[in-house]
């Protein structure tokens, strides 16, 4: 009897960490929790194009990523409608199935044409990924790898950290340092939209 009873117990350790989200589940979605009680939500859009929406009480904004890091297009959010004026585009030189996935200790830069309000300008964007570590969200855990993104012309001298997570080809925004300070994101939860 006691045995029966410890059995279901040794399986517990092994069934919580099944629950984990993997690349699967971007199709119907996987959402990820803030400390401040924030969402994120990512799912597949095609091989090589992930849709992240992150909501903020009744605002928030939404963005296409390209290999699930590199933003291709980004537009804010309101009462959950979107707002077409606020839409940024990102035109790289190469699809999104072109662009190189982080790979630990490596450096990309790229020539983007932005375009926002009827008007288009140049920028060049610096991506510096670090090394393979580990990244706890909840019960799960992940390899990840922090890019260092940076941009010029810049006036606001705007660099963004951001977490990648290779098993499930997709990133976060966890630091923004600019001009007038930094903001800072912690996530503190992940789950497959089910």
């Amino acid at each position: 009897m006691r045995a029966a009873l410890i059995a279901p117990l040794l399986v517990l350790p092994a069934a919580a960490q099944a629950v984990c989200p993997t690349a699967a589940d971007l199709d119907r979605g996987i959402l990820l929790y803030t400390l401040g009680g924030d969402t994120e939500l990512f799912r597949r859009v095609s091989d090589d194009v992930v849709r992240s929406t992150y909501l903020s009480g009744e605002e928030g904004s939404e963005a296409l990523l390209g290999q699930g890091l590199y933003v291709l297009d980004n537009v804010a959010l309101a009462d959950g409608e979107v707002l077409p004026e606020t839409q940024i585009h990102f035109d790289f030189p190469m699809t999104s199935a072109e662009m190189p996935e982080p790979a630990p200790e490596t450096d990309w830069t790229v020539d983007v044409t932005v375009e926002e309000a009827g008007y288009s300008e140049q920028e060049h964007q610096s991506y510096s990924f670090g090394p393979l570590t580990r990244i706890g969200l909840g019960r799960c855990s992940y390899e990840m790898i922090q890019v260092r993104q940076t941009y010029s012309p810049d006036p606001y001298e705007v660099t963004d950290y951001v977490n990648w997570i290779p098993a499930l080809g997709l990133s976060y925004l966890v630091q923004s340092s600019h001009a007038h300070g930094d903001d800072h994101y912690v996530y503190t939860a992940i789950e497959a939209v089910r």
